[in-house]
């Protein structure tokens, strides 16, 4: 009976961990486009801006990357922890991002860096680096959970890949055809926010669910009574 049930939670377990990705990729990008916009007020809006936001997100991805792919092999037992921590820290941040920028753009004005690629260069830097080290921690940590699902790193990567480029996708209509038309920005930043909260809850009941789940296997394959 424990083997039965095991097998059909399973495939929900990993159902709940791709909804979860869809939803961490859809944010991302909702975050993306709305502190693009964001910074451009800022910053401005040209070719030589457009480059150093676009430039420092993929930095802090891939920084994020090689961060989340240690974590992953320093804590294999505590990756779904980790990830739902990391989430949680993104949503946090992204609540106060918007006051954040605006005290960056205070502590600018009237400085050298205000103004030019430099003050650019600057103000995305330090505003963009933190939150997307973080998003780009998920993958790695859940990839390499979900692989312990199908035993398979191609299957694990791929499925996890295109899971979470579907929902930034997503994101991406979502922002300029729904979002923005009926809400503010920082409203709109607040629907990102919603969406890591939905993946911190969906990264816990997996974690305490596989958990379970572990306990269980372990009962059975002892012979001890569930």
């Amino acid at each position: 009976m424990i083997k039965n049930n095991l097998e059909k939670k399973i495939p929900l377990l990993d159902a709940v961990l791709l909804v979860s990705f869809f939803i961490s990729g859809c944010s991302a990008l909702i975050y993306q486009l709305s502190w693009q916009r964001a910074l451009y007020g800022l910053i401005g809006v040209d070719m030589d801006s457009i480059t150093i936001i676009v430039s420092v997100f993929m930095l802090g991805i891939g920084l994020g990357g090689m961060l989340g792919g240690w974590l992953s092999d320093r804590f294999p037992r505590q990756r779904l922890r980790w990830y739902a921590g990391i989430e949680l820290s993104i949503a946090l941040y992204g609540g106060a991002s918007l006051w954040l920028l605006h005290a960056l753009q205070a502590g600018l004005a009237g400085s050298f860096l205000g103004d030019g690629a430099v003050g650019s260069a600057v103000a995305s830097f330090v505003f963009l680096l933190w939150p997307t080290v973080l998003m780009g921690m998920t993958l790695p940590l859940l990839t390499m959970a979900f692989d312990e699902r199908t035993a398979n790193i191609g299957v694990s990567v791929g499925t996890l890949y295109f899971t979470n480029t579907l929902g930034a996708a997503t994101g991406a209509a979502l922002v300029p055809f729904v979002l923005l038309p009926l809400w503010t920005l920082p409203q709109v930043v607040w629907v990102a926010v919603a969406g890591n909260v939905a993946v911190v809850v969906c990264a816990v009941l997996a974690a305490q669910w596989l958990s379970r789940t572990v306990v269980a296997t372990a009962k059975t394959t002892t012979g001890a009574p569930a």
